[in-house]
């Protein structure tokens, strides 16, 4: 049996030669980007969803992926978990307070990282083409609006 270090040096090496199935039979757990499942958003018609790994309500590591047209914005709100973002194609614009505001967002494109502290009131939005970008946090989490009206202008 393959010790982690040696599986993962394998999947390095060997790209897609190893299946998600073999991975599973060595111990871990992978998805390729054929098995991922994405489900449109019902209160958003223009952004797609699709978990990645185990369920944000419940304790314990997750993350799932988004994918965002055009026009998205999303209104100020909280979590209250630390939640990781890398923007995996496209420009993802994001910025911080209480009310959504076009000359607080900051460019994020694709292959950017960054943190969004727990607590802390954020904002977003898809100016142009398709977004695609992967978050990561530990449960159980939330998605908070910081006002009933989303802070919206």
């Amino acid at each position: 049996m393959l010790s982690l270090a040696e599986a993962v040096h394998l999947v390095v090496l060997c790209g897609s030669c190893l299946s998600a199935a073999a991975l599973a039979d060595e111990g871990l757990q992978g998805l390729l980007p054929s098995d991922i499942a994405w489900f449109q958003r019902r209160t958003s018609p223009d952004v797609f969803y699709a978990g990645i790994y185990s369920d944000p309500a419940k304790p314990g590591p997750y993350a799932f992926r988004v994918r965002a047209q055009a026009g998205h914005r999303l209104a100020p709100h909280t979590h209250p978990d630390e939640r990781t973002v890398t923007v995996l194609s496209g420009t993802y614009w994001s910025g911080v307070g209480e009310t959504f505001a076009d000359d607080k967002l900051q460019a994020f494109p694709a292959g950017s990282f960054y943190v969004i502290p727990a607590g802390v009131p954020h904002f977003s939005a898809v100016l142009d083409g398709e977004v695609e970008f992967q978050e990561a946090g530990v449960g159980p989490s939330a998605h908070d609006l910081v006002t009933p009206a989303g802070g919206m202008k």
